[in-house]
């Protein structure tokens, strides 16, 4: 499911942003990941929207799959945030930048949540016998530089963050954290999907060990 999970998100923004080359006149690194929602000005807004909703649709069962199959309570905790992670995605492709005051009021429970889960990822990696690859310590570590920053950088009264300033026409420090923080996360979904498999499939080599021979 988190395979899945990156497979559509990378589809959905690599298309939109593709059909907003033409509009750009700097680089993408000047523009922010949710304007390719807009209706108004993003050519396939309405696939980057599904594929956010899809998404978050899958990474949401993904949590859960986590949840059901590890008991630890700090494992499920993660699942649990995980869960809220997807939840929101899946909110930001029903609620894109056109519905203003819900796109900020969604956008920043995603951005906290996101922060919570790779907090709790980057400690659960230094737990003994856990699951974690380096791979994904280090993208939870680069998600939660990129939340941090962007945690700090918004402006609480209106939900948003600063406007990114015209005479830097290829580089806007908000939009790089934003994009820095949807890549991460999707690499992060690649190498948890690959990494619960290896486990499950390891977890079921000692269940047939285990059973007796008749």
């Amino acid at each position: 499911m988190s395979i899945a999970a990156a497979c559509i998100a990378s589809v959905g923004v690599l298309s939109a942003l593709i059909a907003l080359l033409d509009q750009l006149q700097g680089s993408f690194l000047s523009i922010r990941p949710d304007t390719l929602g807009d209706y108004m000005n993003s050519p396939l807004a309405v696939v980057f929207n599904l594929s956010l909703l899809a998404a978050g649709a899958c990474f949401f069962f993904c949590a859960m799959a986590i949840y059901y199959t590890f008991e630890d309570p700090f494992s499920r905790a993660i699942a649990l945030v995980g869960a809220m992670v997807g939840f929101s995605i899946a909110l930001l492709g029903i609620f894109p930048i056109n519905y203003l005051d819900w796109h900020r009021k969604v956008s920043t429970i995603y951005l906290l949540c996101s922060a919570l889960l790779h907090f709790l990822s980057i400690l659960n990696y230094f737990r003994p016998k856990n699951t974690m690859t380096r791979a994904e310590f280090g993208l939870s570590l680069l998600s939660l530089i990129m939340s941090l920053s962007l945690i700090f950088m918004l402006d609480w009264r209106v939900l948003d963050f600063p406007p990114c300033n015209e005479s830097f026409d290829h580089f806007c420090w908000v939009a790089t954290c934003m994009w820095g923080l949807t890549q991460a996360n999707i690499l992060w979904c690649v190498c948890l999907g690959f990494g619960m498999r290896r486990y499950i499939v390891l977890q079921q080599k000692d269940a047939r060990q285990l059973t007796p021979a008749y």
